[in-house]
């Protein structure tokens, strides 16, 4: 239930983020937005609990002192490739359409 919630939250402000730029540059601002705010990531390394990747690299490094990079990884993976994606996508779109 919670994740339902924090999706429509994210999606949300992803899209009222993009409502201050005009253009092309909008749907790359909140499709970035969406992938930081959505991308998940492992609370602990013996869990099978997730939690959005950015908020737990805040939680641990301002309140634990645990300055680990290891919950950031999934974002490193997942946004180069979604920027790939989004870019195939406006390639095709518009070749094609």
């Amino acid at each position: 239930m919670f994740w339902l919630i924090y999706i429509f939250f994210s999606l949300i402000f992803s899209y009222l983020i993009g409502l201050f730029f005009k253009g092309k540059i909008k749907k790359l601002i909140i499709f970035s937005t969406m992938v930081l705010l959505l991308t998940p990531a492992q609370i602990e390394i013996s869990t099978d609990e997730y939690a959005p990747a950015v908020f737990t690299f805040l939680f641990n490094s301002l309140l634990e002192k645990d300055y680990s990079l290891r919950v950031l990884r999934p974002i490193f993976l997942s946004f180069p490739i979604s920027l790939l994606f989004l870019g195939l996508i406006l390639f095709f779109k518009k070749r094609f359409f």
